[in-house]
């Protein structure tokens, strides 16, 4: 009987214990992230009042390497290895291609880790049109 008590104490306490949430950057989970950013926004902000990070997919990246001046390029399946790294105290601007899965997955992290964060609307695309 012990025994039994024991487990279903550790259960219930597993359970209470809140799962971190896992980011998985290759699926079709879309996170509706609506902080954003748009082309002219980052160009008035952009170099000194931001930092602006491209978070492309590897092969996005390599399918066009050309970044938004300033920018620095960081891979979003590593996130958790470089966001601790970055400045709490300057707002952030992310992009992926288009502006969607990626930068918005990427941004709903490093806000519920206490950044202030917005994704670039459009991403790499809008700004290349402009």
């Amino acid at each position: 009987m012990r025994t039994i008590l024991c487990a279903v104490t550790l259960l219930v306490a597993a359970s209470c214990t809140p799962t971190p949430h896992v980011y998985v950057f290759r699926n079709d989970n879309r996170p509706e992230y609506t902080r954003t950013a748009s082309v002219a926004e980052l160009k008035a902000e952009a170099p000194e009042g931001v930092t602006v990070i491209d978070v492309r997919l590897s092969e996005d990246f390599a399918a066009n390497p050309v970044m938004i001046p300033g920018a620095i390029r960081r891979d979003p399946e590593g996130i958790a290895a470089w966001a601790s790294k970055l400045p709490k105290d300057k707002p952030i601007v992310v992009y992926c291609v288009k502006g969607k899965w990626v930068s918005q997955k990427a941004a709903t992290y490093l806000s519920e880790h206490g950044f202030n964060v917005r994704s670039l609307d459009g991403g790499i695309n809008a700004w290349d049109a402009q």
